[in-house]
């Protein structure tokens, strides 16, 4: 027993309350309402586009018109007039007429007539020859009358050229050609030349060849019989 009150001593020392105090009992802690967190808004991720970019307009640029390069032209010499009448030239019923005297004499006058060419090449076929004429008065045609002879002087026929004409005081060079070959070494002489101021009869140019072989042929049958 004496132990027994010795443990309810102690117990009363340390953790006994007096009767008559009211036991309050003790608060309770207040619990506190969990704080509302705010939702969080997720950020939608957008997927921008990309962005087409318009080809930037090159500014056109405007060039310069180039300076054309002026060339210095050469002042033309003044020509000078046709010399009347014509130097070395013969005259015979009114008309001026010459050959050429030399084989350069001859190149330089086919070089400067272009109008001469298709004569010259006619020439490497045919016997041909070259004459000038000029007259006071234009002429509307020119005929040449000459003969065709071997280089032994034995005819061969005759030949009729006709030409256009020109004016008057103007030198004008003509081709006369004949239907004889190169080959038989033949030459054309004796010219007679007319200046045609009226109506022109016949085709021009022409160039007529009447052999003298034919002729006497044709003089043989037409001689009477005996």
């Amino acid at each position: 027993m004496l132990a027994l009150r010795v443990l309810l001593a102690l117990a009363l020392s340390f953790g006994s309350v007096p009767a008559n105090a009211a036991t309050k009992p003790s608060p309770t802690p207040k619990k506190s309402a969990p704080a509302t967190k705010k939702p969080v808004t997720k950020k939608k991720v957008v997927e921008k586009k990309p962005v087409k970019k318009k080809p930037a307009k090159k500014k056109s640029v405007k060039k310069k018109p180039a300076k054309k390069k002026v060339r210095k032209t050469a002042k033309p010499f003044p020509i000078p007039k046709a010399v009347w009448p014509p130097k070395g030239f013969k005259l015979s019923n009114g008309i001026y007429y010459s050959s050429p005297r030399s084989e350069k004499e001859l190149v330089e006058l086919l070089t400067s007539k272009k109008a001469l060419a298709a004569d010259l090449m006619a020439c490497k076929e045919f016997i041909c020859t070259v004459i000038q004429v000029a007259s006071e008065e234009k002429c509307s045609a020119w005929q040449f009358t000459s003969k065709v002879i071997t280089y032994d002087g034995k005819p061969l026929g005759d030949l009729i050229s006709l030409r256009k004409g020109s004016q008057g005081k103007i030198v004008a060079t003509y081709f006369l050609i004949s239907k004889e070959p190169l080959q038989n070494n033949s030459e054309i002489n004796r010219i007679i030349t007319t200046c045609i101021r009226g109506p022109v009869v016949g085709e021009i140019p022409s160039d007529q060849f009447v052999s003298v072989i034919t002729d006497a042929i044709q003089g043989e049958t037409q001689a009477p019989a005996s």
